[in-house]
């Protein structure tokens, strides 16, 4: 019978690999968890600041019911301004909300604005399908820019 063939001695692989991670996390993240928490903190806001500077890019410039007298649902048409004032290119996704006489909200629509580059103005008409007859005044608003 021959002996039985000798343990290497040292790390598994799967702790090497362990370990490597380990390392390349600490180092990328500048030294240990508080520094990466701060930096991923930075990105968030920067992100935050960003959105909220796209809220003031976009106007809405008209906002009008359209067959209000037909048989069919009523369909409501509106046009967008987006002028991009920052240094990037970049993608405006626009919710509006269109209101009734009462200040009811009957419908909502979210309007995709692409590409527009520093200093450039676009406008976009959008256009939603109501669910119900509306009577009287409709109002639209833009609720959110992302």
């Amino acid at each position: 019978m021959s002996p039985p063939a000798p343990q290497k001695k040292g790390m598994s692989t799967g702790l090497k690999v362990v370990l490597i991670g380990a390392g390349l996390s600490v180092l990328l993240c500048g030294g240990g968890f508080v520094a990466c928490t701060a930096f991923v903190g930075k990105a968030a806001s920067d992100v935050s600041k960003e959105q909220e500077a796209k809220v003031d890019h976009v106007k809405l410039k008209t906002c009008e019911i359209d067959s209000a007298d037909s048989d069919f649902l009523p369909s409501v048409k509106f046009d967008l301004e987006v002028i991009n004032a920052s240094q990037n290119q970049h993608t405006y996704i626009i919710d509006v909300f269109i209101y009734d006489a009462k200040n009811t909200r009957v419908g909502n629509t979210t309007t995709l604005v692409s590409d527009v580059r520093p200093g450039q103005k676009a406008v976009e008409e959008g256009s939603i399908l109501l669910s119900q007859k509306v009577k009287g005044k409709i109002s639209c608003k833009i609720d959110k820019v992302s």
